[in-house]
Parts: C-alpha cells; structure tokens; sequence
C-alpha cells in the first residue's frame, strides 16, 4: 500500500512538474530580432542563443530575419516592426539625431570597422603612403560621409588622393582588377570575401586599420526603440543577457558555434562565415568588454561618436543616456581558448 501512495506522488509530481514546463513553453513571448545584412558567422551568438535554448529559458520565442542595411533596420526598430536590431552605432546616432528614437544597448563590434585595404604591391605601408593615390569607393557609402574628417583625424592631405566612383556590387572586382590603388576595407562585412579570394590567388594584402590610428568609432551593435525600453524593461534585459550569452558560449566554442549559424543557415559559405566570426569574436574582445563585460560601450568612444556625427549631420547631439546604456551589461566570466586566441592574433 505504501509503496502504491509513493507511486502515485511521485506520477502527481512528475504530472505537476510536465505541466510547468509546457505552461512555460506556451507563455514564452514571441521576440523578433532584425539583423543589419544578411546571415554571417559574426551573427553566431543569437544562433547559439537560440539553439542552446538561453532565450527560452527566459521566457523568449525570438525569430531572426536577416537585414537590408543598417539604414533599414534603424528604421524597422524604430517604428516597432521588429523588437531589436543589430545595426551600425554611428548611423544609430545620425538616425537618432534625424528623430529616430532607437537606443544602443551593446555593443558587438567594439573597434572601428574601417581599414585602408591595398595589395601588397602598391608600396601602402603607413597612412601617408596613400597620398598620390586612387581609391574605389560607392559615392553613397556610409564609409565616405567620414573619409574627409579621418583624413584630417589621420593629417592626410585629401587633395592629394583620387576618388574613383564606383558601384558598390564591383568593388570587389575592381580592387583584384588593380585599378585603384586602394579601397576601404571594412570588417566584418567586406573584408572576408577579399581575404578569402587573395588568399586563393597568392596576393598579400596590407591593412591600415583606422581603429590603430585613434579613430574612436564602432562597428554594430544591438538596438531597441525607447517605446519598447519604455514598455518592456524586464523582456529586454532578458534578451541582451542571453544573446552576451549566446556570444560568450561561442567564444569558448567557436567551432561549435560556427556549425549551429550554418545548420540554419545552409546557403552562407563555411569559409567566409567562419572568418566573418573571428572578426566578430575580435570586436567584441575589447580590452574593457574582458573586465567590465561584453558588449560595454566605452562612455569616451561613444561621446567622440555622438559629437562627430552631429557636426557630420548637422544635428543637435544627442544627451549620451538618450543614446545608449550600459545598464544591461554584466561581467561574466568567460575562457578564450588558446588557440582562438592564435586565430586571432593572426587575422591580418
């Protein structure tokens, strides 16, 4: 009789226990994340997040679509079409500034983006070399709205450079072709593709990266509306603390992690996609993001941002608490293996 009584408590609980978790699955709240492009590896920590079920243990059904830029995702956050974006910091700002009321809420790609990427070949080894030169570049990137106020950041006589227009689907093709001397790189986003191709056809290349030269600019990061903050404090938190996560598990399993972003997304290419994460990994390693967490938006770099993207734009600038918080940023710890560590060392 005992053992019958011992049974049935323990069916009783099993069915008590059984039921929380399908209430749980079935109050999970749908989430929808816009990313800035399209699917790459250095996107691997809201894959991780997803698969190793660190949003649903908090209550969070997110869907990931990919992105058309920046400029759009902005815009989708914004008018509350999507809950969250990944997207550019300085275009966040110039958005901001223009009256779209989105907030940074960590940062991704902690160094600047942008490079001087030439051939070996062209005698470009420090940022005065390219005086005299020709560059490619579209005549409506992002990239050349700041090239005039780098130049004078990095003492470059902008006269004495030649901007050659082009579209920006033939940039690729005509930096192998050598008629220009140079283009800016950018990473992630560009420079993988060019990496990759060099490297299968013998070519050295050299990088200038503007982030060596003091350029105090992000990359991307991840974005909300202030409606959204407003409304849903506790469902944001909960997000940027899974995805910081999703990003941290992929450092300490980059491998891993790489084959979970291709499992959902089969049509990206294994080559580029896992360079496309190593930059990733290597934005988000900043020397703070190690002591102070990932994805700390250093209070210095993003005052340089919000004051040369006023003056840029021609906008009263933003108050830096309208502009991003670090409220939800949290110091875990977390391992970078050695041989990451090796990886990273020697991306060109």
């Amino acid at each position: 009789m005992r053992m019958i009584k011992n049974l049935l408590i323990t069916l009783v609980a099993g069915a008590i226990i059984a039921g929380l978790a399908i209430s749980a699955l079935a109050q999970q709240r749908p989430v929808t994340l816009q990313l800035d492009w399209v699917v790459s590896g250095y996107h691997a920590g809201f894959f991780v997040a997803k698969e190793k079920g660190y949003y649903a243990t908090k209550g969070l059904d997110v869907t990931i679509n990919r992105g058309f830029g920046s400029g759009d995702t902005i815009k989708v956050v914004a008018a509350g079409s999507a809950n969250f974006g990944v997207a550019n910091i300085p275009a966040s700002i110039i958005s901001r500034g223009k009256g779209a009321l989105v907030k940074s809420l960590a940062v991704l790609v902690g160094k600047a983006p942008e490079s001087i990427l030439a051939f070996e070949d062209k005698g470009i080894r420090k940022i005065k070399d390219i005086e005299g030169k020709s560059f490619g570049e579209a005549p409506g990137a992002a990239i050349m709205v700041v090239w005039p106020v780098f130049a004078k950041h990095a003492g470059i006589d902008i006269s004495k450079t030649t901007h050659v227009p082009i579209e920006a689907a033939v940039k690729p093709a005509i930096f192998f072709s050598g008629r220009v001397d140079w283009v800016p790189g950018f990473r992630p986003g560009f420079d993988e593709t060019v990496i990759v191709r060099a490297q299968k056809e013998g070519k050295k290349l050299v990088f200038i990266k503007w982030e060596d030269l003091g350029w105090k600019v992000y990359g991307s990061g991840i974005i909300t509306s202030d409606e959204f903050l407003k409304r849903e404090p506790k469902l944001t938190a909960d997000f940027v603390e899974a995805s910081l996560d999703g990003y941290a598990y992929a450092i300490e399993h980059p491998d891993e992690a790489l084959q979970i972003v291709l499992r959902a997304n089969p049509e990206i290419d294994p080559e580029i996609s896992r360079l496309s994460l190593l930059f990733g990994v290597s934005g988000l390693l900043t020397p703070v993001a190690r002591t102070r967490g990932l994805g700390y938006m250093e209070p210095d770099r993003m005052s340089f941002q919000i004051d040369l993207m006023s003056r840029l734009s021609n906008f009263t600038p933003p108050k830096p608490d309208e502009m991003y918080t670090n409220q939800f940023i949290k110091a875990k710890r977390f391992t970078v293996p050695a041989k990451l560590e090796a990886e990273l060392n020697a991306i060109p």
